[in-house]
Formats: structure tokens, C-alpha cells, sequence
């Protein structure tokens, strides 16, 4: 195994994307941003100013653009310029989502199973049994080469056994999307995504998991996507206490390393308290998986990038958010994490949702939330920041 060479990180002053207004406390709103570079080489951020629910799924998110390298930004009600994912054929992809449908508009049947989740429940329904209406799923946006437009299109997917399944929670009906922080250009050139619903099916239809991990690729540009592995959750009870009362793996990323293989980071953190991250490697694409291991304490939806110069970048938290960096290309040594956000009781500092975006070979740029970022008055705001970190 290669000895880790220590990485040293700097941490820029924060510079404030989008501020709420004191009053705005509630959980949801100036949250889960998501950075990327649009067409016209500006950054765009957009970030959550709903509830955290499945019920503002497919509604509308705050936008701000920078043209200056994330020096400063202005408010924006849709970017000018395309962004999405850049393919290897020219055509931007935007994954999308559905707006959720309440259930006293439709005509159910009795779900097939229900499991009570830590945060929510959730009833499950086989598609074959659904109205015709019901059955669009994994919505795109696609601005193909050469156009700044953009066109809406559904994905065909093909999923294990569970691939049919359709979920109401909170009170509505979910129509199967992906994230778009989670749709990424593999090394070879095909595109790979992850998604953690459906749930984790066994025998005669029994739920194993409320969540089981899954990787898909395409080979056609998003048009269509199989399931390719999967990482069924796999705990150490050693490091945690309440491991069989957990959903299951959450929030996979997915991230070539230098080395060639893929390192997962996976979630276990959930209603029922903290939970350990989770790593795990594969030799084969996402094919197949070694067996998860503790990465660190703590963590929500992880984010990992490789800048050119060969270091490796996650970002995760809550309670706090952190920064930890690798120049092992294989991802095994690890340095001590930084601290970006500190860490008090969860939910009051940070929503530890954060994204990171390579400047150059050497800088990155972080988003994220703070809680209580001051005003020009002084008082504690909800407050999208970024920072650029640099590599030493």
C-alpha cells in the first residue's frame, strides 16, 4: 500500500453567494447548493428555497452566476447560458425532476409493501398496477451540440427486480428521478449515474432495505441507462451502535481515482442519529464492489474531486463540514480532515450539503451552507457561501 504524502490545504475568506432574511429559519430553504461551469465559462450556483420534502420535488431552486471565479456573484431567476453536464459529443444533460402528485388527485391501489422510514414512510406500488399517467420516469434536459436551448426528454432505465417500483411519501406520488450532482462522464467516456431508491427487494417482493445503491450507465449519451452493480448495504457493528436500525447506504458518490478504480462514498447518517461514511472500491467500472469500510465518523451527501495536479478532494459534514484531501491515487490514506463549518449540534450549523469545483490544477472552489453567517447588520443568516480551497 502507497504511503499518503501529506496535502497541505488553504481555505480562502467565504464570499457570500445568497443570503436569507433572518426570519428564515426553517429547514429547507438556502440549503443543498450545486455549482457547475456553463457554457459561457461562468459559475452557476443553484440552491434549495423550499421544505426538504418530496413534496417540492420538481419546483423551482434559487440561481446566481459568477463571472469572476466565484468572487462575486448576482442573483439570477434562470442562468443565460446552458450548464448541465458536458458530454464527450457536444450535448448538454441536465437531470431533472418531475413535480411530485398529490395523492388525493389519483386513483391508488393498496401498495405491494410499506416499510416505516427514519425520517418518513413509504408505500410501494409495481408499476403494472398504476395509471398510464403515472408512468413517465427519469426526466432529462438535453441542449444538444451547437444549440443553447433546451428540450426535455424521459430516460428509459433498466433497474434489478425493484426497476418497476413507484413510492408515494409525504403524501404524494414520486416520480423516479436522478440527481443531477450524481450523473457523471466515466473515464472511459460513457456516462454513469447512481440512485439509491427504489428499495432493496427479496424474496417474494419482501423489503430488505428502504435503500439499496445502485450504479447505471450509458453508452448512449443518456438516452438509455442499465443497472451495471450495486452496493447492498453492508455495516460495521463495530463502529456503529444502531447499524440495523439504519435505511441503508444514502446519497453514493461515485468518483474515478487516479488509479483507475472507482471509490463510492456512501451514507449511512438518518433519523435515527449519526452514522459512520462508508467506502468502498471497484476494480471493474461499478461492476462489482470490495466490502464497505468506516471512511470516517460522520457524513452526508459526500463529494469528491481530483484536481489536475493529482490531489483528491471529499467534502462532508454534519454536524459541521469538512474538507479532507488524498495524493494516494488509489484513495486508501487519507489526511486529516479541515474544518470549513464548526461543528455544533446537527441542523443548527450547516445542512453539510456541499459541492466543489476545480478553479485550475491546484484550486477548487467550495459551496456550501452556514447557518448563521451575519448580515451587514450583524444578525445570523441562512447564507449560501463559497471558498476557494487551495492545494499546497
Amino acid at each position: 500500500m502507497r504511503e499518503n504524502t501529506a496535502v497541505g490545504l488553504t481555505l480562502g475568506a467565504p464570499v457570500v453567494i445568497a443570503r436569507a432574511t433572518p426570519e428564515v429559519t426553517g429547514w429547507g430553504p438556502y440549503q443543498f447548493p450545486r455549482v457547475e461551469r456553463l457554457a459561457d465559462g461562468a459559475l452557476h450556483v443553484a440552491y434549495h428555497v423550499r421544505a426538504d420534502s418530496a413534496t417540492a420535488y420538481g419546483l423551482s431552486s434559487g440561481h446566481a452566476v459568477s463571472h469572476d471565479e466565484g468572487r462575486s456573484w448576482q442573483a439570477v431567476d434562470t442562468p443565460s447560458s446552458p450548464g448541465g453536464l458536458l458530454l464527450p459529443n457536444g450535448d448538454r444533460l441536465l437531470a431533472d425532476a418531475e413535480p411530485s402528485r398529490p395523492v388525493g388527485e389519483l386513483s391508488l391501489p393498496a401498495p405491494f409493501a410499506s416499510v416505516h422510514g427514519s425520517y418518513v414512510d413509504y408505500d410501494y406500488y409495481r408499476l403494472g398496477h398504476l395509471p398510464a399517467e403515472l408512468a413517465p420516469a427519469f426526466p432529462f434536459r438535453r441542449c444538444p451540440a451547437g444549440e443553447t436551448t433546451w428540450r426535455r426528454e424521459w430516460a428509459t432505465v433498466e433497474l434489478d427486480n425493484a426497476g418497476d417500483v413507484r413510492t408515494v411519501t409525504e403524501g404524494v406520488f414520486v416520480f423516479p428521478f436522478f440527481e443531477q450532482d450524481r450523473v457523471r462522464v466515466a473515464s472511459d467516456g460513457s456516462l454513469r449515474a447512481t440512485t439509491y431508491f427504489p428499495p432493496h427487494l427479496g424474496h417474494r417482493d419482501k423489503v430488505i432495505r428502504a435503500f439499496l445503491v445502485r450504479a447505471v450507465r450509458s453508452d448512449d449519451f443518456g438516452h438509455t441507462w442499465r443497472q451495471i452493480g450495486a452496493i447492498p448495504y453492508h455495516p460495521d457493528p463495530a463502529a456503529d451502535p444502531l447499524w440495523d436500525a439504519r435505511d441503508g447506504f444514502t446519497e453514493p458518490e461515485l468518483h474515478d481515482m487516479p488509479d483507475g478504480a472507482v471509490l463510492a462514498l456512501l451514507r449511512t447518517m438518518e433519523g435515527n442519529g449519526n452514522g459512520p461514511l462508508y467506502c468502498a472500491r471497484s476494480e471493474d467500472g461499478g461492476a462489482t464492489w470490495d466490502t464497505p469500510r468506516v471512511f470516517d465518523d460522520l457524513g452526508v451527501w459526500p463529494q469528491l474531486l481530483t484536481l489536475g495536479c493529482g490531489v483528491t478532494l471529499a467534502a462532508y459534514g454534519r454536524p459541521g463540514l469538512f474538507v479532507r484531501a488524498t495524493a494516494d491515487p488509489a484513495g486508501r490514506q487519507w489526511d486529516d480532515r479541515v474544518t470549513v463549518v464548526p461543528p455544533r449540534a446537527a441542523y443548527t450549523d450547516t445542512c453539510s450539503y456541499a459541492d466543489l469545483i476545480a478553479l485550475d490544477d491546484t484550486r477548487a472552489l467550495l459551496v456550501y451552507s452556514d447557518f448563521t453567517y451575519p448580515n451587514i447588520q450583524g444578525q445570523p443568516c441562512k447564507t449560501i457561501v463559497c471558498r476557494e480551497v487551495g492545494v499546497e
